[in-house]
C-alpha cells in the first residue's frame, strides 16, 4: 500500500495550527489530540514541537485535566470587560498588525508592547485633533448636508490661505 502525504504546498503544519486557532472548537480539538498522545505515552517535548506549543502550556493542560477533569477543556468565560471591537474593526486591525512597523516608519523590526503604546498614543492624539478640528470649524448643524458643506468651504479657505502663504514666501525669497 502507498504511503499517503499531502501533496499541495500551501498545506503546512503552521497554516493547519493558524486555521484551528480561527474555526470555532478546533482548538479544543487539538487539546484533546495533544492529551490523547500522552496518554499513549509519548514524550511531552515532541508532542509540544508538534503542536507548536511551550511546555508550559501543555503542562498547564494537563494539570487542569489532573485537577478539574475533562471539564478542563471546555473554554471558560473570561472575566473583565467586553471587547467593544466590531468584527470589521478586528479585520482591519489583524491587517495592519500584519505589516511591519517599518512600513508605518517606525524604526522596529517587530511590534512589541512599547510599539503599540506608542502608536496608541499617536492615534489618541490624532482624535483629540479631529476633535479640536470639528469644533473649531463649528459642524454643529443639524443636517448632513449642511455640514458637509461647511466643511468643504472651510477646507478650501485653509487651502487657499495655505497657497497665498506659500506665494508670500516665493516672493520674499
Amino acid at each position: 500500500m502507498k504511503a499517503l502525504s499531502i501533496a499541495q504546498p500551501e498545506v503546512t503544519r503552521e497554516k493547519l495550527l493558524d486555521l484551528a486557532k480561527q474555526v470555532p472548537g478546533a482548538w479544543i480539538g487539538l487539546k484533546i489530540a495533544a492529551l490523547l498522545l500522552v496518554l499513549e505515552g509519548q514524550h511531552p517535548g515532541w508532542i509540544s514541537a508538534l503542536f507548536g506549543l511551550s511546555r508550559t502550556t501543555l503542562v498547564r493542560w494537563i494539570h487542569g485535566v489532573n485537577q478539574k477533569g475533562a471539564i478542563f477543556l471546555i473554554p471558560q468565560p473570561r472575566p473583565g470587560r467586553p471587547t467593544q471591537l466590531t468584527p470589521s474593526v478586528k479585520k482591519q486591525l489583524k491587517q495592519q498588525l500584519e505589516k511591519s512597523p517599518q512600513e508605518f516608519g517606525l524604526a522596529r523590526v517587530g511590534w512589541d508592547g512599547p510599539t503599540l503604546v506608542v502608536q496608541r498614543g499617536t492615534a489618541e492624539q490624532w482624535i483629540k485633533e479631529g476633535k479640536h478640528t470639528l469644533n473649531w470649524t463649528r459642524l454643529s448643524c443639524h443636517r448632513f448636508v449642511a455640514n458637509q458643506v461647511r466643511l468643504q468651504l472651510f477646507i478650501l479657505a485653509y487651502n487657499l490661505g495655505e497657497l497665498s502663504a506659500a506665494a508670500r514666501l516665493a516672493q520674499v525669497g
